[in-house]
């Protein structure tokens, strides 16, 4: 196997392997997680520039959503005909671009709606495999792209070439590695099979309530930063419904640990140094399959744009207050659809009997 098919390999596989091989099969691997990371690193620097470049530095935020769904799109199909799978995307890109326009007017009643249904149907359209994590990037890109609001004109303009742009990207991706993929399947196929009584479907329904109580909540209280409250919630709502509290706790550790450690590192390093942060965990992120890691490691990319608004300490605290109510929202809801789920099992057993 060269170095190239052992980057193909996501960084929790790549750590295993490393772990079970010896002498120089152990050093290619090592060669190829470290080189995997920075060249993603790399790419992602180079793409999300490009938006900001382009469209603004509001509009960076087209491009770090888009560049993780151009990553999923290369491993991950939606499970059905190429055509209905163009169309779908261009459905989701569309979703996009509506709600960074419309959100932001909305009453909380309405917006509690608009957000659920978008988000109902964009994981309908996008995660007929669950497991493999795509539900997951879709509903981070979807939260992150319609929290930067546009208001204006020039705006509205600039947003609408960025997702433009974005969806011709995600669109060759996806056209070039799964154009023969499921060529039997259409997604009409897709919509008879729809049923609560099976777990994809659930789970789109839980995560999509979940998601939306979060950010909804957030509005009414009107605090900064309300996507992260949503982050926070869709990382308890997996489709893997166990060990939920456990990692829950590790998130609001992680968080509470990686909060502290930025504002640490703000406070002692050079001011010419802070520029460092961002690229230095970005690589890390690149190289740990730890979720514990991973959430530390987030914390300095998050905290690194709200801290210039906020202020340092206030955006930490912010940061581990919103994550906290959004891990609450997210423990709540798996809880409430775990008891409805059991409740209609267990009166199905007695009809049965």
């Amino acid at each position: 196997m060269t170095i190239y098919q052992q980057m193909q390999y996501n960084p929790t596989q790549l750590r295993q392997m490393i772990r079970q091989a010896t002498g120089q099969a152990k050093h290619r691997l090592v060669v190829a997680l470290v080189l995997r990371s920075f060249l993603i690193l790399l790419f992602a620097i180079i793409y999300i520039s490009l938006f900001s470049s382009l469209f603004g530095q509001s509009n960076s935020y087209v491009g770090v959503g888009s560049f993780c769904i151009l990553l999923s799109l290369k491993f991950i199909n939606y499970g059905y005909h190429i055509i209905d799978s163009v169309l779908a995307l261009l459905t989701v890109f569309s979703i996009f671009l509506l709600n960074s326009f419309i959100l932001t007017t909305l009453p909380i009643w309405l917006y509690f709606v608009v957000n659920f249904s978008s988000l109902f149907v964009i994981l309908l359209l996008t995660t007929t495999y669950p497991e493999f994590g795509n539900g997951g990037v879709y509903a981070f890109s979807y939260i992150l792209i319609t929290s930067s609001s546009v208001t204006t004109g020039v705006e509205l303009t600039n947003r609408t070439l960025a997702i433009g742009l974005a969806a011709v990207f995600c669109m060759l991706v996806l056209i070039h590695k799964h154009h023969q993929t499921n060529q039997s399947i259409r997604f009409h196929h897709i919509l008879q099979n729809y049923s609560l009584k099976q777990r994809t479907y659930r789970w789109q329904l839980r995560l999509a309530i979940g998601i939306t109580i979060a950010l909804t909540l957030g509005q009414i209280m009107q605090v900064p930063r309300v996507m992260w409250m949503g982050y926070a919630c869709m990382s308890i709502l997996l489709p893997q419904e166990h060990r939920v509290l456990n990692r829950g706790l590790i998130r609001i550790l992680g968080v509470a640990l990686g909060s502290i450690v930025f504002i640490f590192c703000l406070h002692f390093l050079p001011s010419r140094l802070i520029f460092l942060l961002g690229p230095i965990t970005g690589l890390g992120l690149g190289l740990t399959g730890s979720y514990f890691w991973a959430s530390i490691l987030n914390c300095f990319g998050a905290l690194s744009a709200a801290y210039l608004l906020l202020g340092v300490a206030p955006a930490g605290i912010l940061r581990i207050s919103n994550n906290l109510i959004g891990l609450i929202c997210g423990l709540v809801i798996a809880l409430l659809f775990q008891l409805i789920h059991h409740y209609y099992q267990n009166n199905s057993k007695t009809e049965a009997s």
